[in-house]
């Protein structure tokens, strides 16, 4: 007895060594909740067959012969840009076989050549003898593949599909589970704020948005070759960005919402999807926007025609940092007040 009393008292002399710390707290807090997504949901396990199945579909076309170039996309029905630039030479007009109705394709009536008027044979012959020449610049080829390759696979599937769906999927969990679990109201009987908690369940969640946002963005260049190298080392910055004010956006979705991956797809497929594109000025409230003006200032200062990006009025990228960045401060503040002064409870 004397010795299990003896024990006790050096347990209970050693808890009271250790000071209560409001901070120690917290940063236990950020931990369990980087912990707490070891276990991927189902929005989660969506995420990512949908992240294979469109990894799987930029690598089978960066495979094939033509991959994102002009010269193999087809101009119009049976014929590529290649081919119908090679048949609009000389020997080809000449060619008795274009002008059989059954042959694919016949020859054009602005093809038809005129060798009873030499000026204006010369003219036509020079004017249609534009596009094979284009096809022979090798750094028009080139520009035109990245370019090609930045607008369908990183304008349009990273930002437009992979980079919202993965944020939505984890920082939506952050509260989500809690909700789930019905832990809400246990969170908040901690020794820590309010707006501290939700500091915190934001820090421990951003790393899985990073992981999977980022990660989704290296896997489409990776797959895309040679060309979705050049894309990675060019657009990082504006892809790390971008993800960490999506995550911020979504978590504070996440802790207003009872239904936030509702919420956040609304949002993601018809504001985000439609509003970047627009002219005017509504574009200027879409987060997309600045990540696409990032990118297009990005290809710019690169020396690409970044014209083929598609980017209504872009602003200057300093103006698109700044907006990222005061929106991700902003949002997070906007989060931690409202969480600070809103009432939770765990509903039977």
């Amino acid at each position: 007895m004397a010795d299990g009393a003896s024990s006790q008292s050096e347990i209970t002399n050693l808890q009271s060594e250790i000071a209560p710390s409001a901070f120690r707290a917290w940063a236990v807090l950020v931990v369990q909740s980087f912990q707490r997504h070891w276990r991927v949901r189902q929005m989660g396990w969506v995420s990512l067959v949908l992240l294979a199945l469109v990894v799987s579909w930029v690598a089978v076309v960066s495979n094939q012969p033509g991959g994102w170039g002009l010269p193999n996309q087809r101009a119009r029905r049976g014929v590529t840009y290649r081919q119908a630039a090679e048949q609009m030479l000389p020997h080809n007009r000449y060619d008795l076989k274009r002008y059989d109705s059954k042959a694919r394709p016949p020859i054009h009536p602005a093809e038809v050549p005129n060798p009873f008027n030499p000026t204006k044979n010369a003219l036509q012959s020079l004017i249609l003898s534009v596009p094979h020449a284009v096809m022979q610049s090798e750094k028009f080829l080139r520009e035109w593949a990245f370019m090609n390759y930045s607008r369908w696979v990183i304008l349009g599937t990273f930002l437009g599909f992979v980079l919202p769906l993965f944020t939505l999927s984890y920082a939506s969990a952050a509260f989500g589970t809690d909700r789930e679990s019905r832990s809400l109201v246990w969170l908040m009987t901690r020794p820590i704020p309010r707006s501290g908690i939700y500091l915190a369940k934001f820090l421990g969640t951003l790393p899985w948005c990073m992981a999977f946002g980022t990660g989704g963005f290296v896997a489409l260049c990776l797959a895309g070759g040679e060309r979705g190298r050049e894309a990675l080392a060019l657009y990082w910055p504006p892809a790390v960005m971008a993800t960490v004010t999506f995550a911020a956006l979504f978590h504070l979705i996440g802790s207003i919402f009872r239904r936030p991956v509702v919420v956040g797809l609304i949002y993601v497929f018809f504001f985000e999807a439609l509003v970047p594109s627009l002219p005017g000025s509504l574009k200027l409230l879409s987060l997309t926007f600045y990540a696409r003006s990032l990118m297009y200032n990005e290809a710019v200062d690169a020396g690409y025609p970044a014209d083929m990006l598609a980017v209504s009025e872009p602003v200057s990228a300093l103006t698109a940092w700044c907006v990222l960045v005061f929106a991700t401060v902003a949002i997070t503040l906007l989060g931690m007040w409202l969480f600070s002064r809103s009432e939770y409870r765990d509903d039977l």
